[in-house]
């Protein structure tokens, strides 16, 4: 099962529909008075208009109980008694009765008199009642019948999702809640962290649990919102993807370290050893006397701290001979046939921080071929870049990388944090 470590997944969804209950109810009670002149029925027409006076004052005890007089009329014609439950539901929404007005709504809908260019408004209407009251298979229904009339609105697509969601059809609120994420993108939006959240806490609660779409979630959510948090959970998943390949493990601690992910001892430790068998001592060195400084690597135990000691003890050493390798490497690799060596001196570079020199030199491997393994130079190429902060440039070297390569997982996740 799909590990989330360290933050609170979208169990508790936010009813950020509820606003709009007032936003649409003021034009119920405006079109109710528009009609009341069309009441012909005196004995509902007395009662209607004190009804009508009382609202007006915001008497809604006293409207309440005019209406109530005027449906228990017998004899009223059909558009009277839609008339009537226009003027109900508005009072029972001011009075918050919500699950009241909710079963009003629905009449009003199938009463066969409300004019087909209030429906629209009506049926979101009832859909929000009915999510703020927490009948979720009404306010499913009928947001699903809205958008069958005006598929692209997002409230009653999110209203979908959530609704799903509350349910427990997992499968299905993720689904709706992507279309809405598409919607927006599709419009140059951002998508909102909620909806993205529940996309990705739907995948986790479905059973059995979609693996691959909570990476896929987690990959989006980190598009928008890159958060050091985000970004910890998703490479967990995909380090553990790959755990039997030590070259694109350092490349995940690398991304790691870029997001701010790299808090643990351990994997510090790891990503400096695995950095020196890589042949960048120069960058375990580094790594290690910043955390040192910084006091992650720092113990009270001694023991402890005299391995951290000694691991940078031995980076510096071999940093300190392979710096003086450098300018020997360069001609060597310069004169060769093969581009692995220009590769490898890149590399080195790299480790340094002398990134100009770096992405010259694995340009010009990957250029004259022979090189051990391209997708991971063009990795190498993009990191290097983004060390430089050429955002664009490093997405077009990550982008390289063939679809089928052990390294598209890796370059696809450097590719999404080069739009952070």
């Amino acid at each position: 099962m799909t590990r989330i470590k360290s933050f609170a997944l979208a169990s508790a969804i936010a009813v950020s529909l509820a606003t709009g209950v007032a936003a649409l109810t003021p034009a119920t009670a405006v079109a109710a008075e528009q009609s009341a002149n069309k009441i012909t029925t005196k004995a509902v027409a007395v009662p209607m208009k004190k009804a009508q006076e009382a609202i007006q004052a915001k008497q809604w005890d006293t409207a309440l109980a005019e209406i109530k007089k005027a449906q228990a009329v017998e004899k009223k014609t059909p558009f009277e008694a839609y008339q009537i439950d226009e003027f109900l539901a508005y009072v029972l929404i001011q009075q918050k009765k919500y699950g009241e007005a909710a079963t009003v709504y629905e009449r009003i809908i199938n009463s066969g008199q409300l004019p087909d260019a209030q429906r629209d408004e009506r049926m979101k209407t009832l859909a929000t009642l009915a999510f703020q009251t927490k009948d979720y298979k009404k306010a499913l229904e009928w947001a699903k019948r809205s958008l069958e009339r005006q598929p692209n609105q997002q409230d009653m697509g999110q209203m979908v999702a959530q609704s799903y969601y509350l349910l427990g059809d997992y499968p299905n609120a993720a689904a709706s809640m992507q279309k809405v994420i598409q919607q927006a993108e599709r419009a140059g939006k951002v998508p909102e962290e909620n909806w993205l959240q529940i996309v990705l806490s739907s995948h986790f609660k479905s059973e059995p649990q979609n693996k691959e779409g909570v990476a896929q979630a987690l990959k989006q959510i980190v598009r928008y919102y890159p958060s050091a948090e985000y970004w910890e959970n998703l490479l967990d998943i995909y380090r553990r993807k790959n755990s039997n390949d030590d070259r694109i493990i350092l490349g995940y601690y690398r991304l790691m370290e870029h997001v701010g992910a790299l808090k643990d001892k351990g994997d510090i430790v790891e990503m400096a050893q695995l950095a020196m068998d890589a042949g960048v001592p120069g960058e375990a060195e580094a790594l290690v006397e910043r955390n040192i400084k910084s006091g992650v690597l720092k113990s009270d135990d001694k023991t402890e701290q005299g391995r951290y000691d000694r691991l940078l003890s031995g980076a510096k050493k071999l940093a300190a001979e392979d710096k003086a390798s450098l300018d020997q490497l360069a001609k060597e690799a310069e004169k060769s046939s093969q581009g692995q060596a220009l590769v490898a001196l890149g590399h080195a570079y790299m480790s340094y921080g002398r990134y100009d020199e770096a992405i010259e030199a694995i340009q010009k491997g990957i250029k004259k071929g022979g090189v051990t393994d391209v997708d991971e130079a063009q990795v190498l190429l993009g990191i290097a870049y983004m060390k430089k902060g050429q955002k664009d440039l490093a997405r077009q070297a990550f982008r390289a990388v063939k679809d089928d390569s052990k390294w598209n997982d890796l370059s696809d996740l450097w590719m999404i944090r080069t739009y952070a």
